[in-house]
């Protein structure tokens, strides 16, 4: 099986990570097994939207129900789409350079539905 990645779609009533992609693990025609933190979980495949190529942008995820989760990413939230990072994303902005990995890309705020100005 080729690499694919996927995320859930909006109205999905599971508790994974909005905007955030996933490796695919196994897939057929119902279902996917994505790797979550390590650990394999099953996912109706009409659930999903599954891609061929990692992502090129920095994923913005919107962490409405994640009260575990440290003060800043709290809210709305990049993925690095490079080394994973996690981290604030600035408002407006159109790139962001990862801390971690030191990589700069552009943040996919249409994805997001999150319109900006400038």
């Amino acid at each position: 099986m080729p690499i694919l990645f996927a995320r859930i779609q909006d109205d999905v009533p599971l508790k994974l990570r909005k905007g955030a992609w996933y490796r695919v693990v196994e897939l057929n025609d119902l279902q996917a097994v994505i790797e979550v933190n390590r650990r394999k979980v099953g996912v109706l495949r009409a659930w999903l939207e599954i891609r061929d190529r990692p992502p090129q942008r920095w994923a913005v995820v919107e962490g409405k129900d994640n009260r575990k989760a440290p003060p800043p990413l709290r809210g709305t939230y990049g993925v690095c789409p490079n080394c994973r990072a996690r981290t604030p994303l600035p408002k407006k902005a159109r790139t962001h350079q990862c801390k971690k990995c030191g990589n700069e890309f552009e943040i996919d705020w249409v994805e997001a539905g999150i319109k900006i100005s400038g």
